[in-house]
């Protein structure tokens, strides 16, 4: 009889405990998710015009003043031994282009501004050697060059995929699951 009264106390100054602490953590749980109600809710646009900086472009220029490379919206045309060689009509790009020590041209990550394309491109001194392209609309290509007529290319469209390769500027035939 003494066992089952002890238990009972027991029994009745744990559920005590147990509610107590319950009534605690449900108050600190209620003043928690006040306070992140308030914090959330008072929350103020984050004004980033003191953080970021906004130009139309930067040029990093070497120790002997060499451009090395130029970030800009609209860049300009590609250096080539000393001189300014036009793209183009109309074959504006904006984006990231590197130059090598003696200032020309030699590759960049850019968009074009008219059709939307982003490309990388890497060159030698005398010409493009590798070109990746991503169409805005989904379809990517690869070409690259070498000396004499050497090149490979990889396009993959959204309906059709392409193989070239030329050696000295003959075809390489390649063997198909088709053929």
């Amino acid at each position: 009889m003494q066992h089952s009264i002890f238990s009972t106390v027991f029994l009745q100054k744990t559920f005590i405990m147990n509610s107590k602490s319950q009534r605690i953590l449900i108050v600190f749980n209620l003043i928690i998710t006040a306070l992140l109600c308030v914090s959330y809710f008072n929350k103020k646009e984050h004004d980033l015009s003191k953080e970021v900086l906004k130009v139309r472009g930067v040029i990093v220029v070497d120790s002997l003043g060499v451009e090395r490379a130029i970030l800009g919206a609209h860049l300009p045309d590609p250096n080539m031994h000393g001189y300014r060689i036009s793209r183009g009509e109309g074959a504006g790009i904006s984006g990231l282009m590197l130059y090598d020590s003696e200032g020309q041209e030699r590759g960049g990550y850019l968009t074009d501004n008219n059709y939307g394309n982003v490309f990388l491109t890497l060159d030698s001194k005398t010409q493009q050697n590798a070109l990746f392209i991503a169409d805005p609309n989904g379809g990517a290509a690869m070409q690259i060059w070498g000396r004499n007529g050497n090149k490979i290319s990889l396009i993959a469209g959204n309906k059709d995929i392409y193989i070239d390769i030329n050696k000295n500027n003959k075809e390489v035939k390649l063997k198909t699951d088709e053929e």
